[in-house]
C-alpha cells in the first residue's frame, strides 16, 4: 500500500478521474477473467469522496489503484479539453454532472475545464514517481504470474508426457 495526500483542489481533480474511469465500458474488469473486480478505483470513489470537505486527503493506495489512477489523470485532462471544445457536453457517463458538482467555480466559466486540464496536468507530474514505481510494481507481479503459471504447465505436459510414454508402453 502507497499512503498519498492530496489537497483539495487535488482531491477533487482525482475525484473526478476516479468518474472518468468508472464512465469507461469494462473499466472495472479483470482482463483474464472479464468479470468485475474490486482491485480498481470503484473502491475509491467513496473514500476520495468522503475526504473532500478536509484540508488534506489522505488516500491509501494499492500499486494497481495507483497505476491505474494515474491513467485515469491523463484520460481526464484529455476530456476536459473535448469538454471545454464540446461547449459542456461529455461522452462519458457522469462526467459533466461530476464537473458541475465538483468544480461549480469553473462549470459555468469560459476555459474553466481548460484551466483545469493544466491542473490535472501538474497533479499528474507530481505523482509521476509513484505512479512509475507503482506501475512497475504492477507489471513485475504480471510477470512473476505469468512465469508462475508457464511453469505449472510445463509441469503438467511433462506429466501428460510421462502417462503417454507409460501408456504406449504397456499397449505394446
Amino acid at each position: 500500500m502507497t499512503t498519498i495526500q492530496l489537497q483539495p483542489a487535488d482531491a477533487r481533480l482525482a475525484a473526478l478521474a476516479v468518474v472518468y474511469h468508472l464512465g469507461r465500458p469494462g473499466s472495472e474488469l479483470d482482463a483474464a477473467t472479464l468479470q468485475p473486480h474490486e482491485a480498481g478505483l470503484g473502491p475509491l470513489q467513496p473514500v476520495i469522496e468522503g475526504q473532500l470537505g478536509l484540508a488534506v486527503t489522505t488516500l491509501d493506495v494499492t500499486p494497481y489503484q495507483l497505476s491505474r489512477l494515474g491513467e485515469a489523470l491523463h484520460g481526464t485532462v484529455n476530456e476536459l479539453k473535448q469538454y471545454e471544445l464540446s461547449e459542456g457536453r461529455s461522452v462519458v457517463p457522469g462526467f459533466a454532472a461530476a464537473f458541475a458538482r465538483l468544480f461549480p467555480d469553473h462549470a459555468g466559466e469560459e476555459g474553466g475545464a481548460l484551466d483545469l486540464a493544466s491542473l490535472g496536468v501538474m497533479l499528474r507530474r507530481r505523482l509521476d514517481t509513484a505512479v512509475r514505481e507503482a506501475a512497475a510494481q504492477v507489471e513485475a507481479a504480471r510477470a512473476a504470474e505469468a512465469e508462475r503459471a508457464a511453469a505449472e504447465n510445463a509441469a503438467e505436459r511433462k506429466g501428460r508426457s510421462l502417462w503417454r510414454r507409460l501408456f504406449r508402453r504397456r499397449s505394446r
